[in-house]
């Protein structure tokens, strides 16, 4: 018999899975070449966008940002030229479009810049886009009006693992037994 936890269980972490998945919105493949690092994009809406970009040589952290929103449906970019490099005011993904020069109150309406490298967690960076050199595997993600690390996206086999988690059998051990005195 299957108890009522591991029922309400299951329903909540495929409930879960489903709907962090469902804030990724699509994913696009821009650039050629054999190093590859993935953009992120989240938008205030909930939705989620990912850019994988291809390259060879040198890519810093803008230029990747721009081949991006070249090269995809919905693709716009805005910002602001400064002495000490560029301040990314709008980025438009698909339908999903945001701007935004942190003057608003809160002060969270502006793009926050995020980085990691493989098997690494989000940090806010402490550089701007275009000093930072992308190396194959980094992982870039650009957050509108929340100071958060960005989204997780579960892999595609996540609702499946969880359901093979609550679905599991109960495991009795063999050659137990209760002694009553």
């Amino acid at each position: 018999m299957i108890s009522r936890f591991r029922i309400a269980g299951a329903a909540c972490a495929v409930s879960a899975c489903l709907s962090a998945s469902a804030a990724l919105v699509g994913s696009f493949d821009v650039g050629s070449g054999a190093k590859t690092a993935t953009l992120q994009f989240d938008f205030e809406n909930g939705n989620t966008w990912l850019a994988t970009v291809r390259w060879d040589g040198s890519l810093n952290g803008f230029q990747a940002l721009q081949m991006i929103t070249g090269g995809v449906p919905g693709g716009q970019l805005q910002f602001q030229s400064f002495s000490f490099g560029k301040f990314v005011t709008g980025i438009g993904v698909g339908s999903d479009w945001q701007y935004g020069e942190g003057d608003l109150w809160p002060v969270e309406n502006w793009w926050h810049y995020w980085t990691a490298e493989p098997a690494t967690d989000w940090t806010s960076s402490m550089i701007g886009a275009e000093d930072r050199v992308l190396q194959d595997g980094s992982r870039d993600a650009w957050v509108f009006g929340s100071s958060a690390a960005p989204a997780v996206i579960p892999g595609p086999g996540a609702a499946v693992l969880a359901g093979l988690w609550c679905a599991r059998g109960r495991r009795r051990r063999s050659g137990s037994a209760i002694v009553s005195t």
